[in-house]
């Protein structure tokens, strides 16, 4: 394969320089944003980060401005990676540029430029002078044929990109077309320079598909406009459903009950794609009358529709495989099914950090030559200011002395009166502040009149939190009170997730008059997958139900966050002890399961008791009231007698988690002179043995068997409140329009 001619000098330079260790390849795509930073040892990589933000609306959705979504998304990305600094490599899709393929007649190498300038002006549909263009040779030892790939974008567009880029203070350093980053990926995945015949790549994605064609380090490609918007307008079309309804309705056509009429009304758009492939795969074979083509690859999420994979290789006659992981990179630990999930979409990021590390088999570069020298010079810059540092520093050392001298002739510095003048000019300043905001009593009143305002937001919010955690859907057995059925249920395969903790924190932006809620949730669950169970469970309830009528507030499903690296793991020991990130903690007997009292972070006090709590005591996992007696979290002495029975164990809607408070125990005398009460210091010898003999409390049940583990996990979201109710007088509408910001 030839070296690509990165449009002259400039570019070639640019291109030769030292290759990074790192690099992230970033695809903006209609759906989501995909970025994956691959870390260089040698030849082979390595993942060392990735993130994919999906989009608040998809791109293809009707009257969405795709900018500010791209903005919107972009800015998440930034807000949660370092991209700074970075060697970034980006993509246009293949539907907003052009790759054309031609073969040159035999010429001299050193003429190749200018017979590819010249095949250039004949392939690209518009005029030379208007686009931003590169290109590939290939060739190989047993032919003397070159083949040559031209790739093509309109100078507007990538000028509208990069500029959109811009202001979130992105600057990649390459831009390449999607199916060409596909390419590469696979060729150096698949190792496809080593492999005899070749391999047809499907590329399905939102606007249109990619079909790319490897064939023993030579590459082919074709774009037809028709993609996973066509299956999912096929849907609104059938079903009169919206453009969000029926595109997660294609996700879901496999479970759905209505799977047969899914498929009914997607058989149009399975027989357009099969016709545009046949012309694709057909046109190929009459320039490769040798290739012979057995073997397709799948790729995107719309490959995922059932039954299109078999129906493409009983019409193609073709052995058709999805890609669903990668061979020679991979993702361990937590992260490793979030990235499975995505591994199937991620194909164009992984090329671009491919080609950002000089891995990649075509080094096709569209950014404008201009914007290339800029960024080579702004490497240099770091050099230039060295240099003018170590020239100041020697000028200054030269005109040290002469200062030094001058300012000896001055030695009192600043005149007295000059810095008496100042200060009394300050605290006039500051007295007339003073005054002016203790004269503007509108702004006073206006707080005073808006506490009223939004005040059934918090009752939404708890209820909105309680139905989140009950689509867990919990076994019967964990809402009872029976502790045998409760520790008959696996603790890693318990639905039960309970809530712990709900606080919200207020803000105001006054640029865009946004109001929101900051909403902390912990919540504490045992599922050996907490993080997946809870998107699947918990997010999905919070994303389908964001914005709903009488409801004073929609949630920022953008917003929504599991907080990874901030939960805590409890681990029940053998002796019932709790080991909090390793460390042992000692836990009353039969209170395996309870985290560590902690204290409220808004109030810096201990939490108040929620239901079922005891003298002064938060509720513990399960909704078991907690032990007569003794601290939380402290050993209390045995206590023998009759049991209280246990509550539920569920307590979803319950800020300490604890369901309906427990049934009381035996009736107990009031404390006579002298007597305390269980829990609080004995006041004479033997007053304890006394309280115990006269009521004796017992230990909570175990609801954790040992070498079990349980979590706690803060989950985090964001409620934008919507306007105020409408029966508000229209004079105090008007004084908010007036004041809001100073009120707010």
């Amino acid at each position: 394969m030839g070296k690509p001619k990165l449009r002259g000098f400039l570019g070639g330079v640019y291109s030769d320089m030292a290759r990074p260790k790192a690099a992230w390849g970033l695809e903006v795509g209609a759906a989501a944003i995909k970025a994956i930073r691959l870390t260089r040892d040698g030849d082979e990589v390595s993942i060392s980060d990735f993130k994919v933000i999906v989009h608040r609306k998809a791109l293809s959705t009707p009257g969405v401005d795709q900018n500010e979504m791209i903005r919107l998304s972009l800015g998440q990305l930034v807000s949660q990676r370092v991209l700074e600094g970075e060697h970034l490599v980006m993509s246009v899709p293949g539907h907003a540029a052009f790759a054309r393929f031609a073969k040159l007649p035999p010429v001299e190498p050193r003429k190749v430029p200018d017979v590819v300038k010249f095949e250039a002006v004949q392939q690209i549909p518009f005029p030379i002078e208007q686009v931003e263009w590169d290109y590939q040779t290939f060739t190989s030892d047993d032919s003397p044929e070159i083949e040559v790939g031209i790739f093509a974008i309109t100078r507007d567009r990538v000028q509208q990109r990069l500029s959109l880029y811009g202001e979130l203070g992105i600057a990649p350093e390459a831009l390449t077309l999607g199916p060409v980053a596909v390419y590469n990926a696979m060729a150096y995945d698949h190792n496809l320079a080593g492999r005899k015949g070749p391999v047809v790549y499907l590329d399905i994605g939102t606007y249109a598909t990619d079909v790319i064609i490897a064939d023993q380090g030579r590459c082919w490609i074709r774009t037809f406009p028709l993609g996973g918007t066509h299956f999912t307008e096929a849907i609104v079309a059938a079903f009169k459903l919206s453009y969000s309804k029926a595109e997660k309705l294609k996700h879901e056509a496999a479970a759905s009950k209505y799977a047969k009429q899914i498929m009914q009304a997607m058989r149009p758009v399975f027989s357009d794609l099969l016709q545009d492939l046949q012309r694709s795969i057909g046109y190929y074979q009459t320039l490769h009358r040798d290739a012979k083509l057995t073997t397709m690859v799948g790729l995107g999420s719309t490959f995922k529709i059932p039954g299109l994979r078999k129906f493409l290789g009983q019409q193609l006659q073709m052995h058709v495989l999805r890609l669903d992981e990668y061979k020679r990179i991979a993702v361990t630990g937590r992260e490793a099914a979030t990235f499975a999930q995505s591994a199937v979409g991620m194909a164009t990021a992984y090329g671009l950090a491919l080609q950002g590390l000089g891995l990649a088999r075509i080094n096709a570069n569209l950014v404008p030559v201009k914007t290339l020298r800029a960024e080579l010079w702004r490497q240099k810059t770091q050099w230039f200011a060295a240099a003018a540092a170590i020239v100041v520093l020697g000028a200054t050392m030269m005109l040290y002395r002469p200062i030094s001298d001058r300012s000896s002739l001055n030695p009192g510095g600043e005149p007295a009166i000059v810095s008496q003048v100042l200060e009394t000019g300050g605290k006039l300043k500051r007295d007339f502040e003073q005054i002016s905001a203790a004269n503007k009593v509108g702004f006073a009143a206006e707080n005073l009149r808006r506490l009223v305002d939004y005040r059934d937001v918090w009752p939404h919010l708890i209820n909105d939190v309680a139905h989140a955690l009950a689509s867990t859907d919990p076994q019967p057995e964990l809402l009872g009170s029976d502790v045998e059925k409760i520790l008959a249920v696996e603790p890693k395969q318990r639905r039960l997730v309970q809530l712990r903790h709900l606080g919200g924190r207020y803000t105001y932006d006054p640029q865009a008059k946004s109001r929101r809620i900051a909403v902390t949730v912990e919540v504490q669950l045992s599922h050996d997958r907490p993080f997946d169970f809870l998107t699947e469970t918990v997010g999905q309830w919070l994303r389908d139900h964001a914005e709903r009528p009488d409801v004073p507030y929609r949630i920022l499903d953008d917003t929504i966050s599991w907080n990874r690296g901030r939960e805590q793991t409890f681990t029940i020991s053998e002796t019932g002890e709790e080991e909090v990130g390793g460390a042992p903690r000692p836990s009353a007997p039969g209170r395996a399961g309870s985290p560590p009292g902690r204290r409220d972070r808004s109030q810096g006090s201990r939490r108040p008791p929620g239901p079922g709590a005891g003298s002064g005591t938060a509720p513990r996992p399960g909704g078991m009231a907690p032990s007569g007696g003794g601290t939380p979290g402290k050993r209390g002495k045995p206590r023998g007698g009759s049991r209280r029975p246990p509550g539920p164990v569920g307590g979803i809607g319950h800020t300490g988690g604890g369901g309906q408070p427990p049934a009381p125990g035996p009736h107990r005398p009031p404390p006579g002179p002298g007597q305390g009460t269980a829990g609080t210091p004995p006041t004479g010898r033997g007053e304890h043995d006394v309280l115990d003999a006269m009521g004796p409390v017992p230990n909570r049940p175990t609801l954790y068997p040992p070498n079990s583990e349980y979590y706690l996990v803060p989950i985090t979201f964001e409620v934008e409140l919507l306007d105020a109710p409408a029966a508000l007088p229209a004079d105090t509408a008007a004084g908010r329009a007036q004041d809001g910001e100073e009120a707010a």
